[in-house]
């Protein structure tokens, strides 16, 4: 069976996040979805504007050259610089204890993305895996990595990784030049899983995510970024 058949999940929470959030809003929904979910769940962003996000080693500096007009946020996640703007964004968030956890960055970064383009097969559109030529991480669309998601020679989706004690978080996002229906998030969900349930919010969750705004994600020390920094691809964990 090739692996864009395969079904990564047997069961998977669901969550349409309906609230339109800024660049550090969404990096720390993202952070607390990975800490308190405790089950594998793709949420679906909401933008309240446009905006960039950096990977975690990338220069602030180089991220708003790209755009200046755009304010610029960090990501937890490696990768390069990512223009949010009529981009079907999402993030899959994976608890440790589930295999797709334990794998190689490489080969999670395969199998979600083989579900991506067997949505996108649903969704009418042909697209198929970038081979192992990858190239450095700077204006992320600009130059695909090995298992990007690619149609007619052209990087239409990429994404990013971290691992921490509490699982594994993966941001994407689609840029096929116009929106993405809506209802796409649901044919994703159903590609990665058997089984897909909504999911909901537990108590004081929106609390965690101001907390983890104000505290890392909007504060000038994360703006700034990690000294000595360097870049990692899509696939890579900072």
């Amino acid at each position: 069976m090739r692996d864009s058949e395969e079904k990564i999940f047997r069961r998977l929470g669901f969550w349409d996040d309906p609230v339109a959030r800024d660049g550090p809003g969404q990096m720390a929904c993202d952070e607390a979805l990975v800490r308190r979910a405790g089950v594998p769940v793709l949420r679906i962003f909401r933008w309240s504007a446009s905006w960039i996000s950096a990977g975690y080693f990338i220069a602030m500096q180089e991220a708003k050259a790209v755009r200046p007009d755009l304010p610029v946020c960090r990501r937890w996640t490696g990768g390069g610089i990512v223009v949010h703007e009529g981009d079907f964004t999402f993030c899959l968030t994976v608890p440790r204890t589930e295999p797709l956890a334990t794998l190689r960055p490489v080969d999670s970064y395969r199998r979600i993305h083989s579900a991506l383009v067997e949505a996108m097969r649903q969704n009418g559109r042909q697209t198929e895996l970038a081979g192992a030529a990858a190239k450095a991480p700077g204006e992320c669309f600009a130059a695909p990595v090995e298992h990007d998601v690619m149609a007619r020679g052209a990087k239409v989706a990429g994404g990013a990784q971290r691992r921490c004690r509490f699982g594994l978080l993966h941001q994407g996002s689609v840029q096929v030049g116009e929106p993405l229906p809506r209802g796409f998030g649901a044919v994703l969900a159903q590609s990665l899983a058997i089984s897909v349930e909504q999911w909901a919010p537990p108590d004081d969750f929106e609390g965690d995510i101001r907390r983890l705004t104000e505290e890392k994600y909007a504060a000038a020390h994360f703006l700034e970024g990690p000294k000595g920094s360097m870049n990692f691809t899509g696939a890579e964990m900072s």
